[in-house]
């Protein structure tokens, strides 16, 4: 065989690999609930270029992607290629580990996007099956797979709660147009469509969207994932949604049958409090410091109604207070291209002094319409992907 003849052969090995790697990443995406604390982890058997067995990992307890897509495929999977989009787990867990019953399935071929994050196991699944004779090929859509399980990665097995911080702004750092020059109590919209159900797909990934009372007088927000209801490739659950009222002062209502609000402990015996629960609020008691709820304090309280996952919205005062505590892990920046002038900005006591110790690293960044989406993290997404890659 020619050299040219093997590359072309390597190129059509690796287009087919990323292509049922894809699929992989789609199963993992679209199971119907957020698996969290657990990664989402999709398995594809393929033989002889048709898929046998499909399988994701539904959430803690529930049977792992690789033995359900295993068993679908029965006695096709001798011969065949097991495609995951995380290494096969070789310990003992809720569940057993997965790569004995990979290795005693009959696949002889076993593609992974990423090895398992954790440093005390990654790479003994991949290990385990080499020396048992298969073939296992790594680095195909490794980025993507690291993302899909970011929020477990960022948190190091959820030792804390995952905060995403999304703004949008103009380019002049608008949050929005001044109070005055708004016709209506209804959203404003700086970026458009598409950024827009780019946002909604995110939200339908983390368990809590989280605002501040003032969004919520502003916008009469719902914040749910409705925009991304028909994408297969997402969680069909929506996200709680809540918002932070340290005195309870907004009582209008809100745009959901059930929601949270993190207010102070002072607030127990007001009014504000039988009218929030008649509305269907679910309020959430918190310490106040000097009449404010601190973000650690909000953080500890959710977590204790076992949200893992949080995406904060709404404006800039809360947003800065997040960041000035230094617990967000990853801040979704959506840049609209335009110039407002004058509006709402970031508080004026906010982005002076001395650095903050936490700084983030840029991700990457993506096109949303007209709209530029760019992303930072607190880890830094590239070492990680070095790490996991197999």
């Amino acid at each position: 065989m020619s050299n040219r003849d093997l590359q072309g052969t390597v190129e059509s090995q690796a287009a087919v690999d990323h292509r049922f790697m894809g699929e992989a990443l789609a199963l993992a995406c679209g199971v119907p609930d957020r698996t969290w604390p657990n990664p989402p982890v999709g398995a594809l058997v393929v033989r002889d270029g048709v898929v046998v067995g499909r399988g994701a990992h539904e959430g803690a307890g529930q049977p792992h992607a690789e033995p359900v897509a295993l068993q679908e495929a029965g006695e096709k999977a001798r011969g065949a290629t097991l495609y995951v989009t995380l290494e096969p787990c070789n310990h003992q867990g809720r569940t057993a580990p997965c790569a004995p019953a990979v290795a005693a399935s009959g696949i002889t071929r076993v593609v992974v996007a990423i090895r398992d994050p954790n440093p005390r196991v990654s790479g003994g699944g991949c290990r385990f099956l080499r020396d048992r004779g298969l073939e296992v090929a790594g680095d195909v859509r490794s980025a993507e797979a690291l993302e899909l399980i970011w929020p477990f990665v960022a948190t190091n097995n959820f030792a804390h709660l995952y905060v995403e911080l999304k703004t949008a702004t103009s380019l002049d750092g608008c949050f929005a147009p001044p109070q005055a020059m708004r016709q209506a109590i209804e959203p404003v919209y700086l970026t458009g469509a598409s950024a827009r159900h780019d946002v909604h797909r995110r939200r339908r990934r983390v368990d809590l969207v989280l605002v501040g009372e003032g969004t919520v007088r502003a916008d009469h927000p719902r914040l749910d994932g409705r925009l991304a209801a028909a994408d297969s490739d997402v969680p069909r659950q929506e996200p709680l949604a809540g918002y932070v009222d340290s005195d309870l002062s907004w009582t209008g209502g809100f745009g959901r049958d059930s929601y949270l609000v993190f207010a102070g402990e002072s607030t127990r015996d007001t009014a504000g409090r039988a009218a929030v629960e008649k509305d269907g609020g679910q309020i959430v008691f918190c310490p106040e410091r000097g009449g404010r709820i601190a973000p650690a304090d909000v953080l500890v309280a959710a977590a204790e109604r076992r949200v893992l996952t949080m995406m904060l919205e709404g404006g800039p005062r809360l947003a800065a207070s997040f960041l000035a505590a230094g617990v967000v892990d990853r801040w979704l920046q959506y840049l609209a291209p335009a110039v407002l002038g004058h509006g709402v900005r970031w508080p004026g006591e906010f982005g002076g002094g001395e650095l903050p110790h936490r700084q983030f690293s840029p991700t990457r960044s993506e096109s949303h319409g007209d709209d530029l989406l760019v992303i930072h993290d607190r880890m830094r997404f590239s070492d990680v992907l070095a790490e996991v890659m197999t």
